[in-house]
């Protein structure tokens, strides 16, 4: 049986019954759906998902007594799943029907432990925006790629329960609690790959983009993946340490600014609006300079992918 975990906050209805369909439509069947509410005061959503319960009793629904955050309530449901394999999925994300039969096959004919999948990113209205061409599946390409950022993403994983069990589910690693998952799972000696084909699709809302926590995010993924070059893991004191050394409130809005114009220009591309694509390229060079380190990372890993 698949584990299938979801976290759930405030997200639209329609947006949160696509991602719990879509579930729900898997051809593999074998499934339990847990389901964690942790907006304790959203009685609305509560309601929405309880009647969800009570038409499949694959659906396994919790409210959490009070807001205990992402990691928190994946580890919370972690120890409430009883599958041979845990699953992931966001609550404003939409899982290809065949994406689980796909990946418990790829999974099990190659030995894999941990593994993800290719993504098309779409807006909040669901128009596709661009799709993640490339994914390394290579063990040793994946160690390399390890080096400078996650080439798991999150909202695609499928992987053995005792992975979990063995790194006692996720760390309190703020923003990069997936990375270091990752990161320790390579270490720890589990095979981890991709599936090279698009299973998810990835909603990217406007809050999403430009959100403030952007820079702590990247503070936090520059030292796990420094403490991962040197052979081990990150030492979660020390890391709150240097993020708190570099923490600046002018620099994290440059670097959400530069979000935003890096995503512009992904669609200037799309739309082969090549002057925009370098006017706004330039207005983000001058903007941030940890965000033109971010680009290089995100090149580094595409190199290591091929």
């Amino acid at each position: 049986m698949i584990s299938v975990l979801m976290s759930t906050y405030r997200e639209a209805d329609n947006i949160l019954q696509e991602a719990v369909d879509s579930i729900l439509r898997q051809t593999c069947r074998d499934l339990e759906f847990i389901i964690l509410c942790d907006d304790p005061g959203n009685t609305h959503t509560q309601r929405i998902l309880e009647n969800y319960a009570k038409q499949d009793s694959r659906i396994r629904f919790y409210i959490n007594e009070q807001n205990l955050g992402l990691t928190a309530s994946l580890n919370k449901g972690l120890k409430l799943a009883r599958g041979e394999y845990i699953a992931r999925m966001d609550a404003d994300d939409i899982s290809l029907a065949h994406r689980l039969e796909n990946q418990q096959a790829y999974l099990e004919n190659n030995g894999y432990d941990l593994i993800g999948s290719r993504m098309m990113m779409i807006e909040e209205n669901g128009n596709e925006i661009y799709s993640i061409q490339k994914v390394p599946t290579d063990a040793q390409r994946i160690q390399k790629c390890l080096k400078y950022g996650t080439c798991l993403a999150h909202p695609t994983w499928f992987g053995r329960r005792e992975v979990f069990e063995k790194l006692h589910g996720y760390r309190d690693v703020p923003f990069c609690e997936d990375s270091d998952f990752v990161l320790r799972a390579q270490l720890a000696g589990f095979r981890l790959s991709n599936v090279d084909e698009i299973l998810v699709k990835y909603r990217m809302t406007k809050a999403s983009q430009s959100r403030s926590n952007l820079y702590d995010q990247y503070l936090n993924m520059t030292y796990i993946t420094s403490a991962y070059r040197q052979g081990r893991t990150a030492d979660l004191e020390q890391c709150d340490a240097f993020v708190n050394r570099r923490k600046s409130e002018k620099r994290a809005k440059r670097f959400s600014k530069a979000n935003v114009l890096f995503n512009q220009m992904l669609n200037d591309k799309r739309k082969k609006q090549y002057f925009r694509l370098i006017k706004h390229g330039l207005q983000l060079v001058f903007t941030s300079g940890s965000y033109v380190k971010k680009i290089w990372r995100f090149v580094m890993l595409d190199v290591n992918s091929r």
